[in-house]
């Protein structure tokens, strides 16, 4: 497995390196066509980002939530719940450990395109970050200390 190349086309594609691991969304559809994953939602300069793999198959995590507050273009956005309107969320399939970006620079969403006036208007860009257990998390022997995202990249076209 290999991560979705890089665009710029809104592909509705997102995948990264959870540890080292591959990890991609599963571009999943409803019967009408509608993308159910990834997705993204732009409205008054807040930028939220959800993806997921329906069956997971490697790894600790099954879902991405971004939240990033103050977005006005292209650019780099620091990925810290630190930040007033900056939330990251990243889950594990049983729902029951959930890993929070809380510390300063723990990491950063670079947009390198948003059309949001296109006949296909949508966001693309990069991501990488660290996440630790949310303090709710349960403690246990295999509960990972950290979480590594690396090589992010999306590329989603955006709901209305």
């Amino acid at each position: 497995m290999q991560l979705p190349a890089a665009t710029q086309v809104g592909a509705n594609t997102f995948g990264c390196l959870v540890n080292g691991q591959v990890w991609e969304a599963n571009n999943t559809r409803t019967l009408a066509g509608k993308v159910i994953t990834p997705t993204v939602r732009y409205h008054g300069g807040e930028l939220q980002l959800d993806a997921f793999r329906r069956l997971q198959v490697d790894g600790p995590i099954s879902n991405f939530h971004f939240v990033v507050g103050h977005v006005t273009g292209p650019g780099v956005y620091e990925l810290s719940q630190s930040q007033p309107g900056r939330q990251v969320q990243l889950k594990t399939a049983s729902g029951l450990v959930e890993y929070v970006a809380t510390e300063p620079q723990a990491g950063t969403l670079t947009i390198t395109r948003l059309d949001t006036t296109g006949a296909h208007p949508f966001v693309a860009g990069r991501f990488e970050l660290r996440a630790v257990p949310g303090p709710a998390a349960p403690r246990s022997a295999d509960l990972l200390a950290e979480v590594r995202i690396t090589e992010g990249r999306f590329d989603i076209q955006l709901n209305p």
